[in-house]
């Protein structure tokens, strides 16, 4: 596990076949069989409670490593999406995913997602984003 501090919190982010904590099981569980660019994170920001996400590095650039005496590097964050993972259902066929969808809304995290290419659109009827109102970093199998 690598600690990240955070100007308003700490980012604590799981390397592949590490424990995790009882609140993350769940994400490394859907998480086993994706790209290690996706890896199970806890924020831990200053005013709120901790919370849950999977912490996204663009595809061009994998995930560094993630032991807690790694070499600091003031970059490795650049360009890292938190996302939770998510059910969708498309309104067009109504098809449902199980997806890990960007978080745009946290400071810093949130301006990163234009590194990153989206899923847009249902992978089943082809309907694009506008009719499906699916968009994911990527698809789960469901449960």
């Amino acid at each position: 596990m690598r600690r990240f501090a955070l100007p308003w919190g700490e980012l604590e982010v799981f390397a592949p076949h590490e424990p995790v904590p009882t609140t993350l099981q769940p994400i490394a569980v859907a998480l086993e069989h994706v790209e290690c660019r996706f890896r199970p994170a806890l924020l831990r920001p200053h005013l709120r409670p901790e919370a849950p996400y999977v912490a996204v590095w663009p595809a061009n650039r994998p995930a560094p490593s993630l032991t807690e005496n790694a070499a600091p590097d003031p970059h490795v964050l650049e360009e890292v999406v938190l996302a939770e993972i998510h059910f969708l259902t498309c309104h067009a066929c109504t098809a449902r995913f199980r997806a890990v969808y960007p978080d745009t809304g946290l400071p810093i995290f949130g301006r990163h997602i234009g590194a990153h290419q989206l899923i847009n659109g249902c992978p089943r009827c082809g309907s694009d984003f506008a009719a499906s109102r699916i968009q994911a970093l990527t698809l789960l199998p469901l449960p």
